[in-house]
């Protein structure tokens, strides 16, 4: 259908309404009391990703866009598609909508434009940077060799980068491993590597928020810290409400100067043997005691302290709980292979966790 007959359905059905606003007793008569929005716009100028699935209606369309800021009223949304003869040409894709806009413009963005081609990919909380390059690469931005090395000429904000521990001038933690916020992200087709690596930086920069920094520092420890430990408890923790407990635990084992003694940590180690990696890859299920006697800095189990640097990328959740861990005397905890379901069986004592190990253990 031409874009001016569109737009001209589209102003023809404003005319209506206004219209109706004469004729009808109150305009409620004509939007079932929905002129006057339910709630107050969200701030212009804030884009959120949308993806209309195919198979929605334009009721169903409306509530997600009003849920996300995007319109005042689902409701409007609905009854001017409705009206213009619209709500079975809405077009299923990935937009980029601003926040704050009329059910018109809306309208016509979802209809009269075209989408514009657009790759999209999501990457989970807790995996490698190189795990991140595969999924990258399958998603169509390209080879994995280009994610990785778009990582390595990354710049970080100022507020991240001056807390980067360096040896000799060089960084001393593992390239930006930690610094790439897992989230799902909806860029244009011909968007490169760095692109997508430059908006995964700037949204963990968003999310690890300065109050949540703060927090973190209050307790002790830098962004660069924070997000260490945090990619921990992202590996331990499998249930949320366990994260900040998780976290807890660790913060005891820190003040006490005593070994973190995460898994994870030795896994990581024992993965930056590239022998490793081929037999076992990245996360290495059954440890050895030569993993558990790697001399690597990550090795928790045998280095006291925070590795250099984070061993995966976490998520909000487990920056949250770092950020604010529970108040706890658990020193142990210990997976319950009763339950199968990734929860925890915690400990104040080394008695009481040998005890749970015996019950709960594998």
């Amino acid at each position: 259908m031409p874009r001016l007959y569109i737009g001209g359905l589209v102003a023809l059905a404003l005319g209506i309404i206004v219209s109706s606003y004469f004729i009808a007793r109150t305009p409620g008569d004509l939007l079932g009391g929905e002129i006057i929005p339910p709630r107050d716009a969200e701030p212009p100028g804030r884009n959120v990703d949308y993806t209309l699935e195919p198979g929605k209606s334009a009721a169903q369309i409306g509530s997600e866009l009003e849920e996300l800021g995007v319109i005042r009223s689902g409701r409007q949304f609905q009854i001017l598609a409705s009206l213009t003869g619209l709500q079975h040409k809405l077009s299923a894709g990935d937009y980029t909508l601003p926040r704050g806009s009329s059910a018109a413009t809306i309208l016509t963005q979802l209809t009269v434009h075209e989408a514009v081609p657009v790759l999209r990919v999501t990457f989970p909380e807790g995996i490698r940077v190189e795990e991140m390059a595969e999924i990258a690469e399958r998603a169509g931005f390209g080879p994995a060799d280009a994610f990785l090395a778009a990582v390595e000429t990354a710049v970080l904000p100022p507020e991240f980068e001056e807390h980067l521990p360096r040896e000799d001038g060089k960084l001393a933690g593992y390239a930006l491993q930690g610094y790439l916020f897992p989230d799902t992200y909806i860029l244009p087709a011909d968007s490169t590597m760095e692109d997508l690596v430059a908006l995964m930086i700037e949204t963990m920069a968003e999310r690890f928020s300065p109050e949540l920094r703060a927090a973190a520092l209050a307790r002790g420890l830098n962004p660069h810290q924070a997000l260490t430990l945090a990619s921990i408890v992202e590996r331990e923790a499998v249930i949320s409400e366990e994260r900040p407990l998780i976290a807890g635990v660790f913060y005891n084992r820190i003040e006490e100067g005593d070994l973190i003694g995460a898994d994870p940590t030795t896994q990581f180690a024992a993965a930056l043997d590239p022998a490793s990696v081929e037999q076992y890859g990245w996360w290495k299920k059954e440890l050895t005691i030569d993993d558990l006697e790697n001399p690597s800095p990550y090795n928790t189990r045998l280095v006291a302290g925070l590795p250099p640097g984070p061993i995966t990328n976490p998520g909000l959740a487990s920056i949250e709980a770092v950020a604010n861990p529970a108040d706890t005397d658990y020193y142990y905890f210990v997976a319950d292979s009763t339950k199968g379901d990734g929860s925890h069986v915690f400990a104040v004592t080394l008695a009481e966790h040998e005890r749970n190990q015996q019950i709960y253990g594998q």
